[in-house]
């Protein structure tokens, strides 16, 4: 650019020569000399020191050979002349050299107060929660727009080795070759920068900030280059290499843009890191999790599986006492003692396998039309005799049949029918669905004491159990996470909700444009 400067300046003498020269018999020949300094002074002010120079030796020799007699040579017969030239060239000098450097003061202020902005923008972008490819590309657009850079890319590897490159959004970066990937992983494995300008290369291991950096020969490199390479080195790891490739207009990197590019690059590694400690802080609150989950499950199972087995133990160790004599009604009350001690048993181990079906995808929905009455009849067929008569049910006629899974949607009707029996202290239990313009909706709704608030988004979590029913049942705790389970496989949701006057309401929602296989992940 700076050429075009020097190009500015002999067309401004030029020109204002072409236009001075008419007039000179109009006025006096020093006036001409107040006119070039005007000229002098936008010279500086557009394009620079050298410029400037350039334009008052230009307008010396301009005004001696065109507007002080005689005309048209570079003698000068009055020796007063001779002074006002000496004097013009200094003064021509004078003035281009301080508002050329008052150019570069002010260029030097607004390129501070841009790459400030530029460091705030980023930094404000980098406290935000943004994922890691989204801070890359907004890295690298404001790399090539603000650094001048022709291209640019973020080179990261996983814990494999595997590589990713990260692009900005325009333009395209045809120069990551084969070549800068090379250098690429010299940097990582080296932890040194590479193509840093020389002028802050032999300080570099002592600035505070800046990485050690050698010349592209050092690294392996080909050829004459001018991109720079900059490893992301945080304190526990490296977390990849800025490529910036060369300047658009040809012209090398200076130090001070090199130490924005550096400033850049340690930014984004405290990020990267952030995002690594992150990952690491959420992967131990999952294992911490789990572990929770392992200890409540062995906890809550433990105990539901050696209660009936102990009952059953001691049921079957009576029965073989030789010194008790056992009547034929007494065995048989004792032997259905056994029964339903061995069914509570089954019902437990059938919910884990249930739920471990699920949540490994081995029990995949195999969905067909069916009449809402006719899965009830199979799900009435489990419900015990004794509790039958407190269910009451509300369908209407022109209730459209469902696609589901017959055996899933038994068992899911079967864990909220059987629950709201449970915590319905002995009173009616109702069962109603209707048809929706996009959906069937249908419910199972107790008379008891209710949900609370605080704990309707935790009663489908595994082995929760409400903690405010009067009467806890026994059970696995993973009947309603088993229901959650089979909605979602079906596209529907599931929630509760407070019934009137008092009760607890749980409510499914199928969608009628149900695709089968699909994943759906929410849930009310």
């Amino acid at each position: 650019m700076e050429r075009y400067g020097y190009v500015f300046a002999v067309l401004c003498i030029a020109a204002s020569t072409a236009i001075f020269v008419p007039g000179r018999n109009h006025f006096a020949k020093g006036q001409w000399a107040l006119l070039y300094l005007l000229i002098i002074g936008l010279v500086a002010g557009v394009s620079g020191v050298g410029p400037a120079l350039l334009a008052s030796v230009l307008a010396f020799f301009a005004w001696n050979f065109f507007f002080l007699p005689p005309h048209g040579t570079l003698s000068v017969h009055d020796p007063t002349d001779w002074l006002s030239l000496i004097v013009f060239l200094l003064v021509g000098i004078a003035m281009g050299l301080q508002t050329g450097r008052m150019r570069a003061r002010e260029a030097q202020a607004l390129a501070r107060e841009r790459e400030t902005a530029l460091l705030n923008r980023f930094s404000a972008h980098l406290v935000s929660d943004a994922p890691v490819h989204g801070m890359a590309r907004y890295m690298l657009d404001e790399v090539t727009t603000v650094g001048g850079a022709r291209c640019a890319a973020l080179f990261m590897w996983d814990g494999s080795g595997e590589r990713t490159i990260y692009r900005p959004s325009s333009p395209d970066c045809p120069e990551t070759t084969e070549d800068v990937w090379t250098i690429a992983e010299w940097v990582r494995r080296e932890a040194k920068a590479v193509g840093l300008p020389r002028a802050t290369g032999a300080v570099m291991a002592d600035a505070k900030g800046w990485p050690v950096s050698v010349s592209h020969a050092e690294a392996g490199a080909l050829g004459k280059r001018q991109d720079i390479f900059l490893p992301l080195q945080s304190p526990s790891r490296m977390e990849g290499v800025l490529y910036v490739g060369a300047r658009a207009d040809g012209s090398p990197y200076t130090a001070h843009g090199a130490g924005l590019l550096v400033s850049i690059a340690n930014q984004a590694a405290a990020f990267l890191e952030r995002k690594h400690l992150q990952a690491a802080a959420v992967q131990a609150d999952a294992l911490r999790e789990a572990d929770r989950l392992k200890s409540t499950f062995i906890s809550s199972i433990s105990h539901e599986l050696r209660t009936p087995l102990a009952s059953v133990t001691a049921t079957i160790t009576g029965l073989l006492e030789g010194d008790v004599s056992w009547d034929a009604a007494t065995a048989r009350s004792e032997l259905e003692a056994i029964r339903e001690d061995l069914d509570r048993l089954n019902s437990s181990i059938g919910s884990l396998l249930d739920l471990s079906r699920l949540e490994s995808a081995a029990w995949e929905p195999k969905p067909d039309s069916f009449e809402l009455g006719e899965i009830l009849g199979t799900v009435l067929a489990r419900i015990p005799e004794d509790a039958r008569d407190r269910l009451s049910f509300q369908l209407p006629e022109d209730l459209p049949t469902i696609r589901v899974d017959f055996d899933q949607w038994a068992r899911l009707l079967q864990i909220l029918i059987e629950n709201a029996l449970a915590y319905g202290e002995s009173r009616p239990v109702k069962l109603a669905a209707v048809s929706a313009p996009k959906e069937i909706r249908m419910w199972v709704e107790d008379d008891g004491p209710g949900i609370p608030d605080e704990e309707k988004n935790r009663v489908f979590d595994k082995f929760y159990r409400g903690a405010s029913a009067p009467k806890s049942p026994s059970g696995t705790g993973l009947g309603l996470a088993i229901a959650l389970e089979i909605v979602r496989s079906h596209h529907g949701r599931i929630w509760v909700e407070d019934a009137e006057p008092h009760g607890a309401r749980f409510v499914i929602s199928l969608p009628k444009d149900m695709q089968p296989g699909a994943q759906h992940h929410e849930h009310a």
